[in-house]
């Protein structure tokens, strides 16, 4: 991808130029049916495969594919990574989800350590090899290292493929390997607005940083407010981090 990296609501339609025609054939259906056609996703997932697990990282998108897939699985087993950088907001959003949502199987993991401090003063703050080491270690390792020990064979996450260049690309069922794996993307054809619309429709209270000016959440040291709220969703979540976007997702990042 070009290292210019466009921040404007016109990355969403290059996104949308990006996508296969199997997912992008259903971006302008109506909500009811792109509800329909996710949990149609999310059944055929757990058809196919015999253990099936879920990302869970008190973001929106997250918290709307937990939402589709709890009536037809209660007890699914939800995975949320701890960075050890999260927003504090996140933790007591993840906690207050939890507790409300009756969560018995959502698990907490994370790194051994954190290492922050080392790599960045080993590779400087926010360069392209801080990005990837820190998020590789901090972020994509735990998830790996849950998906192999708990021997989900599908794991379903909220990605959407509006967000970037590189997530357009994706398929509904997308193998995985280290550990081998399907990642099931049933939230593929869904825009910002859907999302927007499918919390307003079920009365689903959000993380509270959304209010506070977040369009997108990761860690407190790589996100910042969206400086314009005209702006592609993705703006606050640095030029690096999107320039690199490929190789993250070769170590196995959403």
């Amino acid at each position: 991808m070009a290292e210019k990296i466009d921040f404007t609501k016109q990355r969403t339609k290059n996104c949308e130029e990006l996508m296969i025609p199997e997912a992008r054939q259903y971006l302008d259906i109506p909500l009811d049916e792109k509800i329909k056609k996710s949990q149609e996703i999310i059944k055929e997932a757990f058809k196919k495969y015999k253990k099936v697990g879920l990302g869970f990282s008190g973001g929106t998108d997250s918290l709307v594919l937990l939402h589709l897939t709890l009536p037809l699985k209660k007890d699914i087993h939800s995975v949320f990574v701890d960075t050890q950088h999260e927003f504090p907001e996140t933790y007591v959003f993840i906690e207050k989800i939890r507790r409300e949502w009756h969560l018995q199987s959502l698990t907490s993991v994370q790194a051994e350590e954190n290492k922050l401090d080392k790599i960045k003063d080993k590779y400087g703050f926010k360069t392209p090899d801080f990005t990837e080491i820190c998020c590789g270690y901090h972020k994509i390792a735990p998830m790996m290292k849950a998906i192999g020990d708990f021997g989900f064979d599908a794991f379903l996450v909220g990605l959407r493929g509006v967000e970037h260049e590189e997530r357009a690309k994706e398929s509904f069922f997308s193998p995985r390997k280290n550990p081998e794996h399907i990642r099931v993307h049933p939230l593929l054809f869904w825009r910002q607005k859907d999302i927007l619309e499918y919390v307003k429709k079920f009365n689903i209270t959000c993380n509270p940083l959304y209010a506070l000016g977040y369009t997108s959440l990761g860690c407190v040291e790589c996100t910042d407010k969206n400086p314009d709220p005209n702006a592609h969703e993705r703006a606050g979540r640095g030029v690096v981090r999107e320039t690199i976007m490929e190789r993250l997702r070769a170590l196995g990042y959403t």
